[in-house]
């Protein structure tokens, strides 16, 4: 929650702001905690939509979270004590946003709450993994080996995130702006040109009839198509934000032909990974393979990490259901298999994260070279859709008058 005050600082200068605390009583504890005496303490109504737009805006990065983790688990091991430590790294952040986490987290630390505990506070910012896996590192004692493992994992998933948003964004760009100008071109450019070809008396192939019957259609109501595109792109938004949406969705972009391998090949390294993590920082196999599951990023895996937790509360093992699944490959079922019988099944999964993580590098290598002449040959076909509707029925024209 969001709080507006009204303060004096230590030399009674009166002073207004914005802080985001759990409570009243955290904001309240958080402002004296910084040398201001409260005169006046107001909650902020939030609008759900313009909270969540905001919350985007200024949402925390992996690097923030990457330097956090860093920075914390360098400072503990140096003995400085743990809020001292934390309040340092809010006051260095750049992310304003993530100060005032920060700050909150520092008032429930100093009310007596783990660090864990005032971490899951914020499920908004911190993720389950990363809260057990502090929990872990706490109830061990090697909360410094947590955080630096924490860096690590989110590294290892953010390198394989951006590696496959970097093949989609070219694409998409290009796939886009070709949209867009087409719909300028056939909507303010094309109805204009056509005109020639209308007002002649000439028998214009079919191409050209489409073209100036869309053409005129856009002409006319291209606010309207405008709106329904837009109308049918939030709509799309929404509906994959619901549950049933995003089943569908998960299941839907695992086929398609171009892109599924190298999907594939990001879920399972970002599985090993995150399981291999979690077991590492001694958590119990079946809490892991849980965690693991909110944060594969796919209801198609999650589902079937899911199922590989009930089968060991049943005396089962991981391979054993991966093996009922074709898009499982044979190799991490046999891998995985070889982890559980000999008791290194973290090891066995960090073999798999190598070999997976190397071969989406592979395959987003080869998919930006295959992309480009697929794109140009897109582009081909439409100049050339163009060029014998327009062009030739224009010749036929000046043909004709000579």
């Amino acid at each position: 929650m969001k709080f507006k005050y009204t303060a004096k600082n230590k030399a009674g200068v009166p002073q207004q702001g914005i802080v985001e605390a759990y409570s009243t009583r955290s904001a309240q504890e958080l402002l004296i905690s910084h040398g201001l005496s409260v005169l006046r303490l107001k909650e902020i109504k939030e609008i759900p939509i313009i909270s969540e737009i905001v919350r985007v805006w200024e949402g925390i990065k992996p690097k923030d979270f990457v330097i956090f983790s860093r920075q914390l688990a360098t400072l503990i091991d140096s003995k400085v004590p743990l809020l001292t430590s934390i309040h340092s790294i809010a006051n260095q952040t750049d992310n304003k946003f993530f100060a005032i986490k920060l700050n909150s987290i520092i008032v429930d630390i100093d009310g007596g709450s783990s660090l864990s505990g005032a971490l899951a506070k914020h499920p908004d910012v911190f993720s389950k993994f990363y809260v057990n896996m502090v929990k872990a590192g706490e109830s061990s004692g090697t909360l410094q080996k947590a955080l630096n493992d924490l860096a690590d994992n989110m590294e290892k998933n953010y390198e394989l995130t951006a590696k496959l948003r970097g093949a989609m964004y070219y694409p998409a760009f290009i796939l886009s702006a070709m949209i867009i100008v087409g719909f300028v071109m056939m909507s303010f450019v094309m109805p204009k040109l056509l005109v020639i070809l209308e007002e002649a008396k000439v028998d214009l192939p079919i191409q050209t009839k489409v073209l100036i019957a869309v053409s005129n259609f856009l002409a006319q109501y291209w606010w309207a198509v405008a709106l329904v595109a837009i109308a049918g792109f939030i709509s799309l938004v929404y509906y994959i934000r619901t549950e049933d949406g995003r089943k569908e969705y998960d299941q839907w972009i695992l086929k398609i032909p171009i892109i599924k391998q190298m999907l594939h090949n990001v879920y399972i390294a970002r599985f090993s990974e995150n399981l291999s993590t979690l077991i590492q920082s001694g958590l119990p196999i079946t809490t892991s393979l849980l965690i693991t599951s909110d944060v594969v990023g796919n209801n198609v895996y999650r589902e079937i990490i899911r199922e590989a937790a009930e089968e060991i509360k049943k005396g089962g093992g991981i391979a054993e259901v991966l093996n009922r699944y074709e898009i499982i490959p044979q190799t991490v079922v046999q891998m995985i298999r070889v982890g559980e019988h000999t008791g290194r099944i973290d090891y066995a999964l960090s073999k798999v994260t190598h070999f997976y993580m190397q071969e989406t590098d592979r395959m987003v290598k080869s998919f930006s070279t295959l992309i480009e002449p697929v794109l140009m040959v897109i582009l081909a076909v439409g100049v050339g859709i163009l060029v014998s509707a327009v062009l030739l029925p224009i010749y036929q024209v000046a043909t004709s008058i000579k």
